[in-house]
């Protein structure tokens, strides 16, 4: 949970777009305590994480796992959150897994480790000529969302440092520190 209060941040800031204090009105907290929570100095208690994620449309999963990037994806919504896959992502499946059902519907079951893309990523997949391309294309799509991901932490790390006050009280020096000084 190292990266839960720049996801907090960024919510607010990037996608809801609302004051600290409105927020903080909105979840019936006070504002000091949005600010602890968004620079990391406390973390939410279980109702407060459930009210958050209501608020900021995502899944606890989003919030509490690092590995998933700061910007949140389609699967990452709260009204999403029952979802395998969400809405406008496009699931690969193997040759021969569609099964028209007497209806004419078609169904098809998702496979572990199937992989998925979002609609610009699903358009650069139809280009794919071979395996060996789609596999390239994949690697690179990953790349591209490490990196963004790294350079969005550092800019909200950046942003978070900016808005910290500055401490008005000078660092109390031990009394053997004193006494020795004093010698």
């Amino acid at each position: 949970m190292r990266r839960l209060h720049l996801k907090l941040f960024y919510l607010r800031t990037r996608v809801k777009r609302e004051a600290q204090g409105i927020t903080a009105k909105t979840l019936g907290v006070r504002p000091a305590t949005m600010s602890h929570l968004e620079q990391g100095r406390s973390q939410p208690t279980l109702p407060m994480l459930l009210a958050l994620c209501k608020h900021y449309d995502v899944t606890p999963t989003y919030l509490l796992d690092d590995d998933r990037p700061i910007n949140p994806t389609g699967r990452d919504s709260w009204g999403e959150r029952g979802n395998v896959i969400a809405r406008g992502d496009w699931l690969e499946i193997p040759e021969g897994a569609v099964v028209t059902a007497h209806d004419g519907a078609r169904l098809v079951a998702v496979q572990t480790g199937a992989r998925y893309y979002d609609a610009a990523a699903q358009a650069q997949r139809m280009t794919c000529s071979s395996p060996a391309a789609a596999k390239e294309l994949d690697s690179s799509l990953e790349s591209i969302k490490t990196e963004g991901d790294k350079d969005l932490e550092e800019t909200l790390l950046r942003e978070l440092m900016g808005q910290r006050k500055p401490r008005n009280k000078p660092v109390a020096k031990s009394s053997v520190l004193n006494r020795a000084i004093a010698q």
